[in-house]
């Protein structure tokens, strides 16, 4: 082979090195930041569980209707 075509393909090599690095990183990111919206997600879930622990009458009260009716 002829020393144009081993730039070439060093060039080439290099490029798509550069760009599997690339996308390491934002396979990276994205996959911190979908485990910091799971985080919040349980957080919230959590939240609403508790909420309804400490009113369980809420629900009740809503879906009774008043004595008129």
């Amino acid at each position: 082979m002829s020393e144009e075509k081993f730039v070439s393909l060093e060039e080439k090599i290099a490029f798509l090195q550069n760009m599997i690095d690339d996308l390491n990183m934002v396979v990276f990111r994205q996959g911190k930041k979908i485990e910091i919206l799971n985080n919040q997600i349980k957080e919230t879930n959590n939240k609403i569980i508790s909420q309804s622990e400490s009113q369980p009458n809420l629900s009740e009260k809503i879906d009774n209707k008043p004595p008129h009716y």
